[in-house]
This record gives C-alpha cells, sequence and structure tokens, in this order.
C-alpha cells in the first residue's frame, strides 16, 4: 500500500506520541495535539486505514493505536525527524572520548556507559577485534642466563610481547638467527595463518632445540587466537525497568534471559550480521527477536587499522528511534575520528 502524505503524517503523529507517552494514540488526541489541518473524522478513517493494512495496531482494552512492526519500520526509514544532540550530550561523549589514552576496554565501557544513559536503554558493544593482523618482524632478546622476552611488532605500530623462561641457558647468537629467520618466514604473514598445521611444518624446518621453538610458536598461537576472541559486554540491562511494557515481570525476565551471559553467541552473531552502516532492526524483523517486543540498532566503531567493533542499544520497540541512530552515529564518528586516528594526539 502506497502511503499518501495524509497518511504519513498521522502514522508520524501516533508513533511520535507512542514512543512518548507508552499509551495508545487515539484520534482525539491527535487532533488536539497535532494541526493536521483535517477533521477528527478524517483522522478516524486514515487510523483505520492504516490499521487494516498492518501500519497500526489496536490494543483489546482500548480505543487508541499503536505502531505495529511494519509501522515502526516505516517511521524509521521515511518518517522520524533527526534528533539533534544537545550540549550537554555533547560534552558528556568529549569527556568519555577525553579516555583515549587510558587502558582501551576502559576506554570503551566508559563510552557504552555514557551510551546507555543518554539513551535510557541497555548498551552492548564487542570488544575491538581484527580481521588483520599482519607481522612485520619477531624478535628474541636474551634478558637474563634462562629467559629472553620474544616480541612481535605489526604493521599498525602494535606490539605483542612476551617473556619466557627455560630450562636452558641459550646463546644470544642462537636468538639472533631465530629471530631473523622468523622475521623472514613471517614477514608480511597475518596471524590467522598461525595454524598448528603451520607451525607444526615450520618448526620441522628449524634446526634448533624443540623447547625453545615450542616456546615461541606457542606465542604466535596465543596471538592469533587474540585476534579472533570478541567478547560481548552488556551496560545499563537495568534500565529496561524504565519503560512501562516492562512492568509485567514475565517480560522483564524474557528481556534479561535473552541477554544472559549463555547467549552471548547469539548475541554476537546477530551484531555480527549487520552492514556496515548504522542498522535496525525492528522487533520479528529477526527470528531471535521474535514475539519479544525489543528492537536493536546497530552501529560499528574503527580504533584504526583493522581494529573494529560494534556499539548498539536495546531495548522495547517503543525505542526513541531518532535520538538512538543519532547518538549511536554520532559516537561512533567520534570513536572513529578520535580514537582511531594517531594524529588527533592533542584532541581531547
Amino acid at each position: 500500500m502506497e502511503l499518501s502524505d495524509r497518511k504519513k503524517k498521522i502514522l508520524q503523529a501516533i508513533i511520535d506520541d507512542y514512543i512518548a507517552s507508552a499509551e495508545p494514540v487515539g484520534s482525539s488526541h491527535i487532533l488536539k495535539n497535532h494541526d493536521l489541518g483535517v477533521s477528527s473524522a478524517t483522522i478516524r478513517n486514515e487510523m483505520a486505514s492504516l490499521e487494516e493494512a498492518g501500519y497500526l495496531e489496536k490494543p483489546h482494552t482500548s480505543a487508541g493505536r499503536v505502531p505495529s512492526y511494519l509501522g515502526y519500520r516505516v517511521y524509521v526509514d521515511q518518517l522520524m525527524n533527526e534528533y539533534r544532540l544537545s550540549i550537554a550530550e555533547i560534552n558528556q561523549i568529549t569527556h568519555a572520548l577525553g579516555k583515549k589514552y587510558i587502558e582501551l576496554r576502559r576506554a570503551i565501557d566508559s563510552i557504552s556507559d555514557i551510551m546507555s544513559a543518554l539513551t535510557d536503554y541497555t548498551a552492548i558493544y564487542t570488544t575491538p577485534s581484527s580481521s588483520l593482523v599482519t607481522i612485520s618482524n619477531i624478535k628474541l632478546i636474551a634478558v637474563e642466563a634462562r629467559s629472553f622476552v620474544v616480541v612481535a611488532v605489526c604493521h599498525d605500530g602494535s606490539v605483542r610481547n612476551r617473556t619466557i623462561r627455560t630450562a636452558k641457558a641459550y646463546e644470544a647468537e642462537v636468538l639472533e638467527k631465530l629471530s631473523n629467520y622468523l622475521s623472514y618466514r613471517f614477514a608480511g604473514c597475518d596471524v590467522s595463518e598461525f595454524t598448528p598445521e603451520v607451525l607444526s611444518a615450520e618448526k620441522e624446518l628449524i634446526p634448533v632445540d624443540g623447547a625453545l621453538i615450542d616456546s615461541v610458536f606457542d606465542f604466535l598461537s596465543d596471538i592469533a587466537n587474540e585476534a579472533e576472541t570478541v567478547d560481548v559486554v552488556l551496560n545499563g540491562t537495568t534500565n529496561i525497568f524504565k519503560h512501562p511494557e516492562f512492568n509485567d515481570i514475565g517480560r522483564t525476565k524474557e528481556f534479561l534471559n535473552f541477554l544472559k551471559k549463555d547467549n552471548s553467541k547469539m548475541i554476537k552473531s546477530l551484531l555480527s550480521a549487520t552492514g556496515d552502516t548504522t542498522s535496525v532492526i525492528i522487533g520479528n524483523e529477526n527470528p531471535v527477536l521474535k514475539d519479544k517486543d525489543i528492537s536493536l540498532v546497530v552501529s560499528n566503531y574503527s580504533l584504526g587499522g583493522s581494529m573494529k567493533g560494534k556499539l548498539a542499544i536495546i531495548g522495547p520497540t517503543r525505542m526513541d528511534y531518532a535520538k538512538v541512530i543519532s547518538t549511536l552515529d554520532y559516537l561512533t564518528a567520534c570513536i572513529n575520528d578520535v580514537m582511531g586516528n594517531d594524529k588527533g594526539d592533542d584532541q581531547t
């Protein structure tokens, strides 16, 4: 059904007011609060038509209407007004981003807290991971008679290192020759190539003590595993109690069960299935969210190079989509610009 301009205005008014009040919206309310230039009878007729077409639903206990999943989809894609962040909200975000130089996980967690506080919904983020970690060189540096440090320098400038203690002493010349060979062999390689099969085959070609090469290859394997590890972190879970839809203990329990740690793999899969731009998943549009009356807005952040993650807001389908999308877009743009840009060292 192609919506006329009048139907679009009425649908937008209903959804705007329902998001604000959580109460079904009737024709008299629309007539009183919105200057649409039409009569109450016309509004009733148009609302009935929108309901028949599947954009609105009528709760059994009310004469008013509420949006359907289809109505929300049209609203998000075509009707909602742009939300502009206030100066206070921008300052909160800027303050969180000022933590660029503290530990990365704490900085992202702080940003997630701000995201949850600004929207009054639950914030979700995935820890940053890299689809490409490329080795530049590998060094083995003697520290003491029976210990050395193995250092892997990556093309993005990041450094991994580990102190390894050995049962016997190795001469500095042995460590240097092994360093030269490993740098020659693995320079330009993505760490995903450090598979057990590759490392096992490589071990047979290197004429050094097996215990020495095993300790170094264990380190390289751990780098590969680290690059693939992504955690799902939640902030503001109890915000759901602020929304009247979840006054029902059964619905609240279902929401909290959905977010429990055992479901992190499913949530991670749901987030990773979204594209490169901000995505809105409304209720039953995804089987994972079916019959839960919750929606998900997902954005992407980058920390420079190939380090990337997901930021998301989850809440009731009666979500303030315009504010959530604007907040996420602003946050991710700031993260991408400030935290992913080494040239911005003087930014706060």
